[in-house]
């Protein structure tokens, strides 16, 4: 006799026809007849009554399904305790990002950590700003690495790892290209291109606009290499954050910082009621001294 075996003697008997218990247990009716047929002719005895359209259970069947029930449920126990014995042994952090890890060299200080960690597994889910919002109401993932402050994390701790700050890049043919910083003011009258309308970048360039008093003349939207393009053909002023910059080809635009200082900080948000405590506590560890070390292009 089997557990499966048994388990397969449970489904008939909870659905009463061999085609939908072996529906359930996803295998043929014919094989699960002669698993049944197999367990019985081992015990010597009729589990089921097959004379009348709908199956019933035997006496001798009602007997072994008191039996079989506190079996399986011992079984499901034991491979409960298992996969418990299995998890504290190898951990496992759920981590959900901006997709930064190239801008920030985000990449690099996670393999060194899977390296030097090889009991902790990470799984990264890298995620746009526009579906946020659905990972963050259920609280799904131990770890958030994100760029702002956000409400329904509230409940997390956070720590800095990168301080960024809103710059410019400007064709080399603007007449703006000589200067060596901008202020916002500056912008009132120009075109400007900026990122996707969901991000928090693109909301950061907005309301400083706003708050120095006027809307801003959005020219276009596109993702970074796209609107990088249209500033150096002169056709609109890209406003991007400056970190984020380092990985593209300058030699077309001046980047010019903004006199107001127009921070997009990339913020660590974990909490530590997930069941993997101790892991998520070597992994803020290990981040938290991140110290960005910018190339030059």
């Amino acid at each position: 006799m089997t557990i499966e075996q048994l388990q397969y003697f449970y489904a008939v008997s909870v659905h009463k026809t061999f085609s939908l218990a072996a529906l359930e247990m996803n295998i043929t009716q014919s094989a699960l007849s002669k698993q049944i047929a197999k367990l019985e002719q081992e015990l010597g005895i009729f589990l089921f009554d097959r004379s009348h359209r709908q199956i019933t259970l035997t006496h001798d069947g009602q007997q072994l399904l008191k039996d079989a029930k506190l079996i399986l449920k011992d079984y499901e126990k034991m491979l409960d305790h298992l996969q418990t014995i299995k998890e504290k042994n190898h951990n496992t952090i759920k981590i959900a990002m901006l997709p930064i890890f190239s801008h920030y060299d985000l990449a690099h200080k996670l393999n060194d950590f899977s390296k030097n960690h090889p009991h902790i597994h990470l799984i990264i889910d890298e995620v746009e700003e526009r579906d946020l919002h659905h990972k963050l109401d259920y609280h799904d993932y131990d770890i958030y690495i994100l760029r702002g402050d956000y409400e329904e994390l509230h409940a997390f701790q956070q720590i800095l790892l990168y301080e960024d700050s809103l710059v410019a890049a400007i064709s080399k043919q603007h007449p703006f290209s000589h200067l060596q910083q901008l202020s916002i003011n500056q912008l009132k009258d120009e075109k400007l291109l900026l990122p996707p309308q969901y991000t928090t970048i693109c909301n950061l360039a907005i309301k400083a606009c706003q708050q120095a008093g006027f809307n801003p003349i959005i020219h276009r939207h596109g993702r970074i290499e796209t609107i990088l393009s249209a500033a150096s053909e002169n056709n609109g002023i890209a406003l991007l954050m400056k970190k984020s910059l380092h990985i593209f080809h300058l030699n077309q635009v001046h980047i010019l910082p903004f006199i107001e200082n127009i921070h997009g900080d990339i913020k660590l948000y974990y909490s530590f009621n997930s069941k993997h405590k101790e892991a998520i506590q070597e992994f803020v560890h290990t981040l938290q001294p991140i110290k960005y070390q910018e190339s030059s292009h």
